[in-house]
Protein backbone atom coordinates (compact mmCIF):
# COMPACT_ATOMS: atom_id res chain seq x y z
CA UNK A 1 0.00 0.00 0.00
CA UNK A 2 1.29 3.41 -0.97
CA UNK A 3 3.43 2.72 -3.01
CA UNK A 4 4.07 5.46 -4.98
CA UNK A 5 4.58 7.61 -1.17
CA UNK A 6 7.79 4.68 -0.73
CA UNK A 7 9.10 4.99 -3.95
CA UNK A 8 10.06 8.75 -3.50
CA UNK A 9 11.73 7.26 -0.45
CA UNK A 10 8.29 8.53 2.44
CA UNK A 11 8.67 5.76 5.11
CA UNK A 12 6.80 7.74 7.46
CA UNK A 13 3.72 7.90 6.11
CA UNK A 14 1.64 7.76 9.66
CA UNK A 15 3.58 11.01 10.41
CA UNK A 16 1.85 13.30 7.04
CA UNK A 17 -0.54 16.03 8.45
CA UNK A 18 -0.90 17.58 5.05
CA UNK A 19 0.19 18.40 1.35
CA UNK A 20 0.13 21.29 -1.36
CA UNK A 21 0.38 20.73 -5.21
CA UNK A 22 0.95 23.85 -6.90
CA UNK A 23 1.57 24.43 -10.32
CA UNK A 24 4.54 26.65 -11.41
CA UNK A 25 5.52 26.86 -15.24
CA UNK A 26 6.07 23.29 -16.41
CA UNK A 27 6.14 21.92 -13.85
CA UNK A 28 4.09 20.58 -10.60
CA UNK A 29 5.22 20.86 -7.34
CA UNK A 30 4.01 18.56 -4.48
CA UNK A 31 5.46 19.60 -0.73
CA UNK A 32 4.30 17.34 1.62
CA UNK A 33 4.25 18.37 5.35
CA UNK A 34 4.78 16.12 8.02
CA UNK A 35 3.39 16.21 12.36
CA UNK A 36 6.09 17.40 14.25
CA UNK A 37 7.97 15.68 16.43
CA UNK A 38 8.42 15.92 19.73
CA UNK A 39 11.52 18.62 21.06
CA UNK A 40 11.74 19.83 17.19
CA UNK A 41 11.24 23.56 16.88
CA UNK A 42 9.75 23.12 13.04
CA UNK A 43 7.80 20.61 11.24
CA UNK A 44 9.14 18.22 9.03
CA UNK A 45 8.67 19.32 4.84
CA UNK A 46 9.97 17.59 1.81
CA UNK A 47 9.43 19.27 -1.69
CA UNK A 48 9.27 17.33 -4.79
CA UNK A 49 9.41 19.05 -8.38
CA UNK A 50 7.96 16.93 -11.21
CA UNK A 51 7.34 17.66 -14.88
CA UNK A 52 4.39 18.19 -16.45
CA UNK A 53 3.03 15.61 -19.42
CA UNK A 54 2.64 17.76 -22.88
CA UNK A 55 0.52 16.67 -25.43
CA UNK A 56 -0.76 17.98 -28.62
CA UNK A 57 -4.43 19.04 -28.75
CA UNK A 58 -6.66 20.03 -31.62
CA UNK A 59 -7.79 24.11 -31.13
CA UNK A 60 -10.14 24.10 -34.37
CA UNK A 61 -10.73 20.76 -36.13
CA UNK A 62 -11.69 23.14 -39.06
CA UNK A 63 -8.50 24.17 -39.86
CA UNK A 64 -7.03 21.02 -37.80
CA UNK A 65 -4.70 23.58 -35.81
CA UNK A 66 -3.10 21.80 -32.84
CA UNK A 67 -1.84 23.13 -29.36
CA UNK A 68 0.61 22.03 -26.87
CA UNK A 69 -1.01 21.69 -23.78
CA UNK A 70 0.30 20.29 -20.61
CA UNK A 71 -1.88 18.34 -17.90
CA UNK A 72 -0.38 16.71 -14.36
CA UNK A 73 1.77 13.48 -14.86
CA UNK A 74 0.14 9.92 -14.10
CA UNK A 75 2.70 9.66 -11.14
CA UNK A 76 1.61 13.03 -9.40
CA UNK A 77 -1.87 12.05 -9.79
CA UNK A 78 -1.22 8.70 -8.39
CA UNK A 79 0.65 10.74 -5.25
CA UNK A 80 -1.70 12.64 -4.97
CA UNK A 81 -4.85 9.50 -4.50
CA UNK A 82 -2.20 8.22 -1.83
CA UNK A 83 -1.61 11.24 0.34
CA UNK A 84 -5.54 11.74 -0.29
CA UNK A 85 -6.19 8.67 1.44
CA UNK A 86 -3.48 9.26 4.26
CA UNK A 87 -4.12 12.73 5.25
CA UNK A 88 -8.11 12.15 4.67
CA UNK A 89 -9.09 15.58 2.55
CA UNK A 90 -12.14 16.15 2.65
CA UNK A 91 -12.17 19.82 1.29
CA UNK A 92 -15.24 22.16 1.74
CA UNK A 93 -15.34 24.97 -1.05
CA UNK A 94 -14.06 27.24 2.42
CA UNK A 95 -10.75 25.07 2.58
CA UNK A 96 -10.47 24.93 -1.20
CA UNK A 97 -10.72 29.52 -1.60
CA UNK A 98 -8.65 29.50 1.41
CA UNK A 99 -6.09 27.05 0.34
CA UNK A 100 -5.82 29.30 -3.76
CA UNK A 101 -5.82 32.52 -1.29
CA UNK A 102 -2.37 31.03 0.43
CA UNK A 103 -0.92 29.95 -3.31
CA UNK A 104 -1.50 33.47 -4.43
CA UNK A 105 -0.19 35.28 -1.76
CA UNK A 106 2.84 32.79 -1.98
CA UNK A 107 2.96 33.61 -5.80
CA UNK A 108 3.01 37.29 -4.86
CA UNK A 109 5.56 36.91 -2.57
CA UNK A 110 8.24 34.99 -4.67
CA UNK A 111 7.10 37.73 -7.57
CA UNK A 112 8.02 40.61 -5.53
CA UNK A 113 11.08 38.99 -4.13
CA UNK A 114 12.11 38.40 -7.85
CA UNK A 115 11.20 41.97 -8.56
CA UNK A 116 13.64 43.11 -6.01
CA UNK A 117 16.13 40.89 -7.02
CA UNK A 118 16.21 42.25 -11.18
CA UNK A 119 15.58 45.86 -10.12
CA UNK A 120 19.37 45.42 -7.89
CA UNK A 121 20.30 43.79 -10.70
CA UNK A 122 19.55 46.85 -12.46
CA UNK A 123 21.21 49.15 -10.18
CA UNK A 124 24.75 47.69 -10.24
CA UNK A 125 24.98 48.61 -13.94
CA UNK A 126 24.73 51.91 -13.47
Amino acid sequence: MYDALRELGITDIERIEKYTLRQEGDEDILKIYFKRKKGDLFAHSMKFRHGRSKKMAKIDSGTHKFKEVSEISPTIQKLTQELDQVVGRDESVADFKKRILNDIDHMETVMKRKLDQLRSDIDTLD
